[in-house]
């Protein structure tokens, strides 16, 4: 079985830094919903867990992270699956 980061140990990384799943998401300029949706199947993609331990160390260390996060300027991503008015799937639909 591979290694994954669990959502319970992603929380634990966040309770480290002082903040919650939403606050998170909003610090990555993500919707919070893109992060939440990540505890039905119980694990957080890599990238989002490996995020979350360096900022849960860096509380530990007395580094202050969000001015860090800030200073990159990340933009939102354009949300996948929302498709437009009369569209199926990116097809017109017969409705």
């Amino acid at each position: 079985m591979l290694n994954t980061v669990t959502y319970k140990e992603f929380s634990r990384h966040l309770g480290k830094a002082g903040i919650t799943a939403k606050e998170f998401s909003v610090l990555l300029n993500k919707h919070p919903n893109s992060i939440t949706n990540n505890s039905k199947n119980d694990y957080i993609p890599n990238e989002l867990g490996v995020i979350a331990a360096l900022i849960g160390v860096m509380v530990e260390n007395d580094i202050e992270f969000r001015n860090v996060i800030n200073r990159l300027s990340l933009r939102k991503r354009k949300i996948r699956g929302a498709a437009k008015a009369g569209k199926f799937g990116g097809t017109k639909s017969n409705l």
